[in-house]
């Protein structure tokens, strides 16, 4: 492709006029947009040269984009399987309490040795 492209140079024959005067080419386009009734035309235009500012910027939305996916990804494992640990052990504390109540206290011990078993009763 480079033999051909330095063939098309060295000749004067690209395949379009664009290539020989970019500057020109991309006035007329701009022209040509503006009469087909395209108000304002952007170019995307470099103003700030401060690449190392940028790139920290870059560097800190990475970082915050990141703890955002890990926050929402602990709430979905916590909506799974962490989440329902938890009920299950309110609702043995709750059958517990209940047991106590009945004077079943045998079962109620029974309850407290799942919930905590490396306490002795």
């Amino acid at each position: 492709m480079f033999k051909q492209f330095m063939e098309d140079h060295n000749t004067a024959t690209f395949p379009s006029k664009k290539y020989y005067n970019l500057d020109a080419y991309y006035r007329r386009k701009m022209e040509k947009d503006l009469m087909k009734g395209f108000k304002k035309v952007q170019q995307k235009e470099r103003t700030i040269f401060d690449d190392e500012e940028q790139r920290r910027q870059e560097l800190m939305r990475e970082r915050e984009k990141h703890k955002e996916e890990q926050v929402v990804a602990l709430k979905r494992s916590m909506q799974g399987g962490m989440a329902q640990a938890m009920k299950e052990q309110a609702q043995l504390r709750e059958e517990m309490a209940y047991q106590y109540k009945i004077g079943n206290f045998e079962a109620a011990a029974a309850i407290q040795r799942k919930l905590d078993p490396d306490v002795a009763m």
